[in-house]
C-alpha cells in the first residue's frame, strides 16, 4: 500500500520542508520507495532543500493541464520528487483544488511505499488541498504555546477531513525552554513522534544544498529523523556505535572544507 502523507504545519518557518526531504531520504535509508512533492506552490523550496535545480516540468504544468503528472517525477539523493514552479506566470489560472487527482496518478502500492506533500502553512487553499489529497496527516511544530495552538487549529479542519492524523514532530528543540511533552499532548490530543534538536549541522546542510541526513549523517538532528522514519514503518533504529567519533569528523569537516556560498551558483543553476 502506498501512503500518502501530508507533512503540515500551521505557521511557516517551523520546518516542514526540512521534514519533508529528509524523512523521505531517510525512508530511502530504510529501503523504502518515496516521491516527495512540493505542494507550496507560491513559495516553493522542496527542490532547493534537495540540492536539485535542474528540471523542466513541475507540478504547475500538470494542473494547468500541459502534461501528466509523472512527466514531472524526478530522480535526486535516492528519492524521486515533483518540483514546483518559480516562475510567477504558471500560477495564473492554476486550480490546486484538483491536487488529488493528480496525486492518485503517483500512487502505486507495488513500487511506492511512501507520498509525502510539502504542504504550503497554514489553512490557506493550497494547504487545504493538501489535506484532501492525503491519506495520513504530520503535524511538524517548534515547542512553543502560540504554534502548538496552530497545530489545534489545524487538527480541527482536518478532522472535518477524517483523515488519520499520525502526530506531532517537535522541530528546533533545545531541552530548557520547550514546554512539556506531556502538555503538548494534554493540549493537542496528538502523540509526539519525535523531536528534532536545533542542531547547526541543518544549517551547514542548507548551506551544502544537500539533506542533513546525507550530509552530516551523524548529526543529532539526522539522528532523530532516522528515528522518526523508523517509528514510521515500526522499525526498531539503532544509532552507529561511532556515531560519536564521526560526528566530531562531520563538524572538523564542516570547518576545515571550503564551502560554496556565493550567489552566483544560484543563479548559474537556475535558481
Amino acid at each position: 500500500m502506498t501512503r500518502v502523507i501530508g507533512i503540515v504545519s500551521g505557521k511557516g518557518g517551523v520546518g516542514k520542508t526540512t521534514l519533508t526531504v529528509n524523512l523521505g531520504v531517510a525512508l530511502s535509508k530504510l529501503g523504502k520507495k518515496v516521491i516527495v512533492v512540493d505542494c507550496n506552490l507560491s513559495t516553493p523550496h522542496l527542490s532547493y532543500y534537495l540540492g536539485a535545480y535542474k528540471y523542466t516540468t513541475t507540478i504547475n504544468d500538470a494542473l494547468l493541464g500541459r502534461t501528466d503528472i509523472t512527466n514531472a517525477l524526478y530522480h535526486h539523493n535516492n528519492v524521486m520528487f515533483v518540483p514546483a514552479s518559480l516562475a510567477m506566470e504558471d500560477l495564473v489560472s492554476l486550480d490546486i483544488i484538483k491536487l488529488k487527482k493528480h496525486i492518485d496518478k503517483l500512487v502505486n502500492p507495488d513500487m511506492i511505499d511512501f507520498i509525502l506533500l510539502d504542504s504550503a502553512p497554514g489553512l490557506g487553499r493550497e494547504a487545504v488541498s493538501v489535506l484532501n489529497a492525503a491519506n495520513e496527516i504530520l503535524y511538524v511544530t517548534t515547542p512553543s504555546y502560540p504554534h502548538i495552538r496552530d497545530v489545534v487549529r489545524c487538527a480541527d479542519v482536518v478532522k472535518e477531513f477524517k483523515k488519520h492524523q499520525l502526530g506531532i514532530v517537535l522541530n528546533m528543540t533545545d531541552g530548557r525552554h520547550d514546554l512539556p511533552t506531556k502538555d503538548i499532548e494534554a493540549v493537542t490530543r496528538l502523540p509526539v513522534l519525535g523531536k528534532i534538536p536545533y542542531d547547526k549541522a541543518v544549517l551547514h546542510s542548507l548551506h551544502a544544498r544537500k539533506p542533513v541526513v546525507k550530509h552530516r549523517p551523524y548529526s543529532s538532528a539526522s539522528i532523530n529523523f532516522m528515528k522518526i522514519a523508523a517509528a514510521l514503518v515500526k522499525e526498531e533504529y539503532t544509532p552507529p556505535k561511532s556515531r560519536r567519533f564521526y560526528a566530531m569528523y562531520d563538524k572538523l569537516r564542516a570547518v576545515l572544507l571550503p564551502q560554496k556560498s556565493k550567489m552566483t551558483d544560484f543563479v548559474e543553476e537556475g535558481f
